[in-house]
């Protein structure tokens, strides 16, 4: 099995990016485009390093274990340092206000409410294009952002295209690309040191440029491991 990328060998330039598949389909008369996504979306990224010395000759037996796009292994997700939100949950917001109900368990007949609700961020399922979240402070923007990503299921990443307001519950709906391969039922909320599985994209990505002192270049074309 291969190792996963090697956890000291940093980049010195990275191209990381989502790639949808489309189809279009141009009116000859009027040019109005139609366009339809299909399955098969995934990330793409295109990474250059460049090493010296005994770190290059690692990199390069690395490589070479990799055979071509053979082997899959796990990259960090560089353009992603973690959740810009808050990922305040809802322990969090009911130790602050203290929880206060009736003893009954009713509330207030206008609706309003005694806070009530428990518990810590995870995902409660997800299909598509939609992950249900919960745990969350109650009636809350900016609990995950835009631009957010997560891991789900392990080895796979969705950003956040269209987060919104946490419900009474903590609950909330979001938007991710690329949609879910299949659906999922409940699991962690993974917004940091997150990994995707992925391969190199042909047979040529151990060709790299070296300059005396025996300085050399790689540019890598990776590829998001579907299997």
């Amino acid at each position: 099995m291969t190792p996963d990328w090697p956890a000291d060998i940093h980049p010195v330039a990275v191209a990381f990016w989502f790639e949808p598949v489309t189809a279009q389909t141009v009116s000859p008369l009027t040019r109005q485009t139609l366009a339809l996504e299909r399955d098969g979306a995934r990330w793409v990224a295109e990474v250059t390093v460049e090493l010296s010395g005994p770190q290059a000759a690692r990199f390069g037996a690395w490589l070479a274990a990799c055979r071509g796009p053979v082997a899959a292994f796990r990259v960090p997700l560089w353009l992603h340092d973690g959740a810009a939100g808050s990922l305040r949950s809802m322990d969090e917001y009911a130790a602050a206000i203290g929880i206060t109900r009736f003893a009954d368990g009713t509330d207030f007949d206008d609706g309003a409410g005694f806070i009530e609700g428990s518990g810590q961020p995870h995902i409660t399922g997800g299909v598509a294009a939609r992950l249900a979240v919960a745990g969350f402070a109650p009636w809350t923007e900016g609990v995950l952002r835009p631009g957010d990503a997560v891991s789900v299921p392990s080895g796979s990443v969705h950003l956040l295209v269209q987060t919104g307001r946490t419900d009474i519950d903590g609950r909330m709906i979001v938007t991710i690309r690329p949609p879910l391969r299949t659906p999922i039922g409940r699991a962690p909320l993974a917004t940091d040191g997150l990994t995707l599985r992925m391969r190199l994209a042909d047979d040529e990505a151990g060709r790299g440029r070296t300059r005396p002192p025996a300085r050399t270049r790689w540019t890598l074309n990776l590829l998001e491991d579907l299997a």
